[in-house]
């Protein structure tokens, strides 16, 4: 029976008054990729937040890798210890749209500060690890460099590396190529596709539809802070059947 990485249950979520997830529920098992796609606005992003501990839940329940980070008690999120909550978040990973790399940092160094700080790797295990990671990314030969000398296809890689180099078992991507051009978005779109031929575990927000549809095990339509529709790649891309999913999946083929 294959392990479920993310079980997550009836998460609700507000800023103020308005109510940015309503009632979102799926599972993420170990191995899969879920394509979550939207119009901005539609709480994809805050979903991820809250799975990462950028943001705090509401109501709802989650589980990563058998875990659980929150449950509702009295109508309210009651989180775990600090300490579960640290080691928790250890087994995720987010790739953000705007790199977030140090400006002040090497492309080595970037990759392994946190590597250093949070899993107290020494220099050289921290440094043995980076450049494996940047090899495989193909810029081996930028590890010195910073990252204002590099393209933003080039920082986005650096990021996923970052990410990666603290053995995430689930990693998430916030629209990774949303601030690239299509040429660089092709570099991305690249590596994501060799991690899911690698079985890394992955959940993608993104707008890029015919590799959503490629490249998923699953696939989620939110709008409105809901879960739409969900299925099967083929099945959500080719034939959806809510009218909003229709809308939303044809509005990129004009």
């Amino acid at each position: 029976m294959a392990m479920e990485m993310i079980k997550l249950a009836n998460l609700s979520k507000s800023f103020g008054t308005t109510e940015v997830l309503r009632d979102i529920s799926f599972t993420l098992e170990k191995g899969q990729v879920l394509s979550v796609i939207g119009p901005s606005g539609s709480g994809k992003s805050t979903m991820l937040r809250i799975i990462t501990q950028l943001e705090k839940a509401d109501s709802g329940t989650l589980e990563v890798a058998g875990e659980t980070m929150f449950r509702t008690v009295d109508g309210k999120a009651a989180y775990e210890s600090p300490e579960k909550l640290r080691r928790i978040g250890l087994k995720t990973g987010l790739v953000f749209q705007s790199f977030n790399l140090f400006p002040h940092f090497s492309v080595l160094r970037n990759i392994t500060e946190a590597q250093r700080a949070v899993l107290r790797r020494t220099k050289d295990e921290a440094e043995e690890k980076a450049m494996g990671l940047l090899r495989k990314m193909g810029l081996e030969d930028r590890a010195y460099s910073y990252p204002y000398q590099l393209s933003g296809g080039q920082q986005q890689r650096v990021s996923i590396a970052r990410a990666l180099a603290l053995d995430p078992e689930v990693l998430f991507f916030d629209e990774p190529t949303s601030a690239l051009d299509p040429e660089l978005t092709r570099e991305i779109l690249k590596v994501i596709r060799t991690l899911a031929e690698e079985k890394m575990t992955m959940a993608v927000v993104t707008h890029e539809m015919h590799f959503a549809r490629a490249i998923s095990d699953w696939a989620i339509f939110m709008d409105g802070g809901v879960i739409v529709e969900e299925g099967e790649p083929e099945s959500l891309f080719g034939s959806p059947k809510a009218e909003r999913t229709k809308k939303f999946i044809r509005s990129f083929e004009e």
